[in-house]
């Protein structure tokens, strides 16, 4: 793809919207700019299937879905696995969340530009302990 009209989300479950409010933002965000005539790769999250990343088109959006277990463990495995494949890539990174962010310093080095959407107060949230609330 053209690095220059080429736009790439992370940290989402992935498209179409299934699960909230990040899902909702990544397929309005992508619809949208599909429609400007950028090239969107949005990384998706599957309970199961094959190994390693298939590909796929879903309205003029390219997928790439990396099974993931459930859990923490799977949740940083599978973004892990997208950012790994994020990196073979030239355009503008998009991460959505914290859970990607983790590895948004790996994603620097490629010299793409990096936007990155936290979401809120997330860290006033009761689910959170203690050492989690610092990290967010």
């Amino acid at each position: 793809m053209s690095a220059e009209r080429s736009v790439y989300i992370l940290g989402t479950r992935g498209v179409p919207a299934a699960h909230g409010g990040f899902e909702t933002f990544a397929q309005r965000f992508a619809l949208h700019m599909r429609d400007k005539g950028w090239a969107v790769t949005v990384y998706c999250q599957a309970d199961s299937g094959p190994a390693g990343p298939t590909i796929d088109d879903w309205q003029g959006i390219r997928r790439v879905t990396f099974v993931a277990d459930a859990g923490a463990t799977g949740t940083m495995k599978f973004d892990w696995a997208c950012t790994m494949h994020a990196m073979k890539e030239r355009g503008v990174m998009l991460v959505l969340g914290y859970n990607t962010a983790l590895f948004s310093a790996l994603l620097r080095l490629t010299g793409n530009p990096l936007l990155m959407n936290m979401d809120g107060i997330e860290w006033k949230r009761a689910k959170w302990p203690w050492h989690g609330r610092i990290w967010l």
